[in-house]
This record gives C-alpha cells, structure tokens and sequence, in this order.
C-alpha cells in the first residue's frame, strides 16, 4: 500500500512552509525516524522523518519550493515488500503571495542585517522544547508516559 508524506505543520498556527531539500532519494530504503527532507519556516529549520518503513518511491515537491501547504503530500512511500507501481498524480498546493510593498524599518534602512538565525532541529525534537516549555509556564501542566 502506498504511503503519502504530507507537508507537516510545525506550529499550530504554520499553515505553509519551504521545502528546502531532501535528505534521501528516489528508491531509497526508510527506517522510522529517518530524516527525509528539510522543512523552512520563518523561525526553523526542522527534519521531517519517517513514520513506518518502506521505500521512497516518488518526490512530488522539489527541493527550493516555497510556499507548500500544510497537509499537501510532498511524496509517495511504498511498503517493503510491496511492488513498484506509478504513484498517483498530485499537484502541490501553493500559495501565492502577493507582493507587498513595504516601507524600510530602521535597521533595514541603516543597513543593519536580521540577526535571527534559523535553528535546525527535528519534529521530536520541536515537540520535546515545546512540551518543556509548557511545563515550566503552568506548574499543572505534566505528562505521564511516554
């Protein structure tokens, strides 16, 4: 059975992203867990990884696509075992964006560079960080298990 990887929302409020390369190819054999690709947001750099394991049949998106669509697939797993066949057509969903025109602020005007630097981490990782800091906000926030 054929597997979609979709376009993963890394915040709640994410609802389009950067594909900003692959970290595997076509044919590749997947662990879970294996990083698959990078994702670009306007704060993060973050892995997607994969969830069952299986063969990366087919890339929808390529890499340096801007604008991609939380839930749009960005490509097609085939299950070990299972035979080759041609993966479904799908478009990818992007938004466009129409071009705003923007008055300088005072550190752009003064030449001065945006120092926020994209941090790379992977889902699990955003996961843990956010849930950490969910904790240490409310003293009645905790999680059981794992």
């Amino acid at each position: 059975m054929s597997i979609q990887v979709l376009m993963p929302a890394l915040s709640p409020t994410m609802t389009e992203g950067k594909l900003a390369r692959w970290l595997k190819s076509e044919g590749d054999y997947l662990e879970p867990g294996d990083a698959i690709a990078e994702i670009e947001t306007d704060k993060a750099t973050m892995e997607v990884e994969a969830v069952d394991p299986g063969f990366l049949e087919k890339i929808l998106i390529a890499e340096d696509t801007e604008n991609v669509a939380v839930n749009t697939p960005i490509a097609i797993m085939r299950e070990k075992g299972e035979k080759s066949a041609e993966a479904p057509v799908v478009r990818a969903k992007v938004i466009e964006k129409a071009p705003n025109e923007t008055v300088p602020s005072d550190s752009e005007a003064s030449g001065i560079e945006n120092m926020q630097e994209n941090v790379s981490q992977t889902v699990r990782e955003a996961i843990r960080d956010a849930m950490a800091e969910e904790m240490r906000a409310d003293d009645m926030v905790y999680v059981m298990g794992e």
